[in-house]
């Protein structure tokens, strides 16, 4: 009997000694926890912009789409469906750098965020077809963010 009290002292004694942390233990574990919490507040802001990005592609995507629909529907020799370059560059439809000095054509968006670019190359890739781009830029934060599509249209005979 005399052995168990004996060893449930010396047990006491060790986990009174024990208990607890100490306040190194906590400050490292603040640490980790200011470097997670700092990691998600990152994260966070990276995908509110990556969003935010991404709902402007898709407005001006989207203005891309509907300008696009209208040349579309218009007759194969309609003015709007003209290519206005002349000479060397006539039947290019490249529109380098989107300004309204290389484009056929270009409208501003109604919400005058976004300027819409189109140039029409006659005869591309083959004849009796219309090789269309259409580029939508707009700016953000002082950069232009563009969007470009290309379409043929055929001419019906």
């Amino acid at each position: 009997m005399l052995i168990i009290n004996s060893g449930m002292r010396s047990m006491k004694h060790v986990l009174s000694t024990h208990q607890g942390f100490t306040l190194v233990e906590v400050l490292i574990a603040m640490f980790i926890l200011a470097v997670a919490l700092l990691s998600l507040v990152t994260m966070q802001v990276a995908g509110i912009k990556g969003n935010s990005k991404a709902s402007q592609i898709s407005t001006a995507a989207e203005w891309g789409s509907s300008q696009i629909e209208a040349i579309l529907g218009r007759a194969y020799d309609d003015v709007l469906l003209t290519d206005a370059m002349i000479g060397a560059n006539a039947g290019v439809a490249g529109l380098n750098n989107a300004t309204v000095a290389t484009a056929d054509h270009f409208i501003t968006s109604p919400d005058g965020i976004y300027t819409i670019y189109w140039n029409v190359a006659d005869d591309q890739p083959i004849p009796n077809l219309k090789t269309i781009r259409v580029i939508v830029n707009g700016v953000d934060q002082g950069q232009t963010k563009s969007v470009t599509m290309n379409y043929i249209k055929p001419k019906f005979q």
